[in-house]
């Protein structure tokens, strides 16, 4: 029976960087839509952001192949403990708590944006007609009878059905349970049996026919506890080659434009017929890139640094609370700063006063709702597990 390592911390600084260029993403998203949309009548920049957004640097602004290694995370991390003790009571756990843990933080950020919609403290609306990014940033928190979405988000809209009317990061959290849930009943359906790695194959195969790409990457992540056993027994120099290759590839994968226009891209010589892929190009990037930080201790040690640790520490507070800071805060400073310092250093000053709110924000989040919602979730699970052994008879026991 295996040993149970404890927390992987270069994993949290993973988690903590794609967290934090998510924010990046929604920020752009907000006062530069351009670099998606390619409309040059959008551009503040005399078209800069639609040459970025063009090209392969536009990955360490890429939200979308973020969220696909938040969940290649997911998969590996809630594998891993089962991995390497074979212990069917490590699945019954982390599947009955999965759902608390998630419910609690989220719940709190539905809650707090509705006190923000109701006190008329998201500006971004008309910052949107300013910022040429009504097609997106316009669109939030204009819905009618917020009470009634905020009853309907709470009960089921969100975790269950990706409502993101709240804030539109939200819409992960359906994917992350499920898939959670599908790691957990892989492994239990493969307790003690040789049929894990052929499960993941039929999986993969249905998730791949069935258009279901997301889900893939928590089969991707479960891969990576073989590569983890095996990875000693790879020779260093091949290691450092491979690592290089899956980087570049991860990183080439992961700056597809979000808009599919290749014109003037790194991908615009590319066959026509893998052009029918891809939605499966950050998934595969980010596949890429987490294996390479399981393969290469350096690049552990990299992002193992204080800093990093501390970004992931306040990640997941950091996502769900990054919308909602901009639509309110991040807007409402840009109204006040925009008529006397101009489009560009108005948004500069927003963007690092942003960075601290969310930052402090998230922090005070991490320390009294997430991680005392984690802490809650594994004292129900305990308290039920107590309850049932005590209602148990004893010679059942026996």
């Amino acid at each position: 029976m295996g040993k149970i390592t404890g927390k992987i911390t270069y994993l949290d600084g993973i988690r903590g960087i794609a967290a934090l260029i998510v924010f990046f993403h929604h920020f752009l998203l907000a006062f530069y839509s351009a670099y998606v949309t390619f409309d040059t009548s959008a551009s503040h920049l005399n078209n800069l952001e639609i040459r970025f957004g063009k090209s392969v640097f536009s990955v360490f602004v890429n939200g979308l192949f973020c969220v696909n290694i938040f969940f290649v995370l997911s998969g590996y991390v809630l594998s891993r403990k089962y991995f390497q003790a074979k212990k069917y009571e490590l699945i019954v756990s982390a599947a009955q708590r999965r759902f608390v843990r998630l419910y609690i933080p989220v719940s709190f950020t539905l809650i707090l944006s509705f006190i923000l919609m109701k006190a008329g403290f998201y500006y971004n609306v008309p910052v949107s007609r300013i910022s040429h990014s009504e097609w997106w940033l316009g669109t939030f928190w204009t819905f009618p009878d917020p009470l009634a979405k905020l009853w309907h988000c709470l009960i089921f809209g969100t975790i269950f059905q990706a409502d993101s009317s709240f804030d539109t990061s939200m819409w992960t959290l359906s994917v992350e349970l499920y898939g959670s849930l599908f790691v957990f009943a892989i492994l239990a359906l493969t307790h003690n049996t040789k049929n894990l790695f052929a499960m993941l194959v039929f999986a993969f195969l249905f998730f791949m026919l069935t258009g279901r790409e997301n889900y893939t990457t928590f089969l991707f992540g479960i891969s990576l506890n073989y590569v983890e056993e095996r990875s000693i027994q790879i020779n260093k120099y091949f290691n450092t080659a491979l690592c290089f290759l899956l980087m570049i590839a991860a990183l080439i994968l992961g700056s597809f434009p979000a808009k599919p226009d290749v014109t003037n891209t790194l991908f615009e010589r590319i066959p026509e017929g893998m052009l029918s892929y891809i939605d499966w190009f950050p998934v595969i990037g980010a596949w890429f890139l987490v294996l390479v930080f399981v393969l290469s201790p350096a690049m552990q040690k990299f992002v193992s640094f204080r800093f990093f640790r501390f970004l992931g520490y306040i990640s997941f507070s950091f996502y769900l609370l990054h919308p909602i800071i901009i639509g309110s805060f991040s807007c409402f400073m840009f109204l006040k700063m925009y008529d006397r310092f101009g489009y560009n250093h108005a948004v500069a000053l927003v963007f690092i006063l942003t960075v601290i709110v969310c930052m402090a924000a998230s922090l005070l989040m991490a320390k009294y709702i997430d991680v005392p919602g984690t802490k809650f979730s594994k004292y129900i699970y305990n308290y039920r597990v107590k309850k049932e052994q005590h209602a148990t008879p004893v010679n059942e026991r026996l």
